[in-house]
């Protein structure tokens, strides 16, 4: 209501609608007084929804100023000027406001209120305008002044007890944004859809508000609680069903999410990572290696270290060192593809270390310690550390052979734990054994 056009629409007559203090209905109102250099907001007299007080009969004059309300009082005691009042006063105004706002009274069985409003609280301006009485409403405070002005307002209610329509935004108030044009014809809608309702005329109705923030209060305080009891309140919830949905891609859990021989495999897995040892098992990259080879390649779960020197392998160890570490991008791109923070190649680097396969072969085929040492730049601790590990991932492959039924493999791990079980690496330690 701040475009030029409603500004010069809110002239002393115009009918409007004005937000209520109490957010329970819109008012109805006329505009008494635009803003002048005394008095900054409008003046505007608006009909109030609660009933009328109970109020002892005033002894004399046309009203009485009772707990803030001006009364009407009866016929037979009203002034000559109150009873006969008919049109506007015909004196000009000096412009001074005589009553003390807000002014409460009541006349044609409804509360009036005649108030001060601030631009913003105009919700429609209305199309139209009546006849009022600014010098009797403001300076002289008659009675049949504010009278004559609630039953106008009353009149402009009792068709349907609508609003009236309000002006035109586009060709009355030159409103040229088409959202708010939008919106104004929306709000306009709202406010007609209200009017109609059958609860702005119970007699309850604060009662009934009330009860019903607090059913709104109530519920919403339940919905906090199931979120809170759901999984949509976990963090870690959406990284959880990504990992479901990778598991039953590759077989591991069904849809029901009943555990398969893929998954009781993967079960088995403890010291490398659990779906790249599962995949390079069913896949049988195994198979075609021998015990030596096998717990060679089997070294690139269990060792640790990043930055070592390159070491040099047989073409089969080569071609079996690509074959895995293509399963492992592969698992790390299906993650990926299921909304998982993971990035394939680091997913296959942080997991696969290859820089003791050498070492480790070489071992498993009765080289020296000392020689083996010197093939690798790693320390001499971390190759002890790396062998003995392998030989318990050794145990978790034949526990999963026995699991798929898989005598083979799991005899061709037997092997290869006998064989890199042996000398200083598995030797008793003087700290643990004593002497």
């Amino acid at each position: 209501m701040q475009s030029p056009a409603s500004q010069q629409r809110l002239t002393p007559g115009r009918v409007v609608l004005v937000k209520s203090q109490l957010a329970q209905d819109h008012l109805l109102g006329v505009v008494i007084k635009a803003p002048s250099a005394n008095y900054k907001q409008y003046i505007v007299l608006v009909l109030l929804p609660e009933l009328p007080p109970v109020l002892p009969t005033p002894s004399s004059s046309g009203a009485k100023e009772h707990a803030g309300f001006q009364i009407l009082v009866p016929k037979s005691k009203r002034g000559f000027g109150d009873d006969y009042y008919t049109s506007a006063s015909s004196r000009k105004g000096s412009g001074v406001v005589n009553v003390k706002l807000p002014h409460r009274g009541f006349a044609a069985g409804v509360c009036y209120e005649v108030r001060g409003v601030e631009n913003n609280e105009f919700l429609s301006i209305c199309s139209h305008e009546i006849t009022i009485d600014q010098v009797g409403l403001l300076e002289d405070a008659i009675v049949g002044a504010y009278s004559k002005t609630v039953q106008q307002l009353l009149i402009l209610k009792s068709d349907g007890n609508k609003y009236p329509p309000a002006l035109d935004p586009v060709k009355d108030l030159k409103l040229k944004d088409i959202d708010i044009v939008e919106a104004y014809y929306k709000w306009n809608l709202l406010l007609q859809k209200m009017a109609q309702s059958k609860c702005h005329g119970c007699v309850k109705l604060d009662e009934n508000i009330k009860m019903a923030r607090e059913m709104k209060r109530h519920k919403e305080e339940v919905n906090a609680l199931k979120f809170q009891m759901s999984d949509e309140a976990l963090q870690q919830m959406p990284d959880f069903q990504g990992r479901i949905d990778v598991l039953k891609e590759i077989g591991c859990i069904d849809a029901d999410l009943v555990v398969q021989i893929k998954g009781r495999v993967a079960c088995e897995m403890n010291s490398g990572e659990e779906l790249i040892c599962t995949e390079c098992l069913f896949e049988n990259q195994l198979d075609g290696l021998e015990p030596e080879e096998a717990v060679a390649i089997m070294s690139a779960f269990v060792f640790q270290q990043k930055n070592t020197s390159e070491p040099s392998l047989t073409p089969k160890l080569s071609q079996a060192k690509k074959r895995l570490y293509d399963t492992a991008t592969r698992l790390g791109e299906l993650q990926s593809k299921f909304k998982l923070q993971v990035d394939p190649q680091e997913y296959a680097q942080e997991n696969l270390k290859f820089g003791l396969v050498e070492v480790v072969y070489e071992w498993a085929k009765g080289t020296p310690f000392a020689d083996i040492c010197e093939l690798t730049d790693v320390p001499e601790g971390m190759i002890v550390r790396t062998i003995v590990r392998l030989d318990e991932t050794c145990r978790e492959f034949r526990n999963a052979a026995a699991i798929m039924g898989n005598p083979a493999l799991h005899k061709k791990m037997e092997n290869a734990s006998n064989a890199i079980k042996r000398d200083i690496v598995f030797a008793a330690s003087l700290y643990i054994t004593g002497v």
